[in-house]
């Protein structure tokens, strides 16, 4: 098992920063990659954000309504994978 880290991605060119509308998972989650986490506000659209891992969310690092950065960590998730330095060096 491995704990990776969920973080804002930049959806265009031109995305810096977004809104956390609303969460769809909370601590303790069993999630599939590609299942929805929360949806977001950009300066243009409001989207849904989907999961790039499977597991269980272990933090939700923001609140709904806060402002995060593109790169920011906002969420980690304990997936059933273990990561690739994690097997490289057992």
């Amino acid at each position: 098992m491995a704990k990776e880290k969920i973080q804002l991605p930049a959806m265009s060119d031109q995305m810096t920063e977004a809104e956390i509308l609303s969460w769809k998972v909370d601590v303790g989650s069993k999630i599939e990659k590609g299942a929805t986490i929360c949806e977001i506000s950009t300066d243009k659209v409001d989207m849904d954000l989907e999961s790039p891992y499977s597991g269980e969310i272990t933090d939700l690092a923001c609140e709904e309504g806060d402002i995060v950065n593109v790169g920011d960590t906002i969420a980690e998730i304990e997936t059933e994978e273990d990561s690739l330095l994690g097997s490289i060096f057992d």
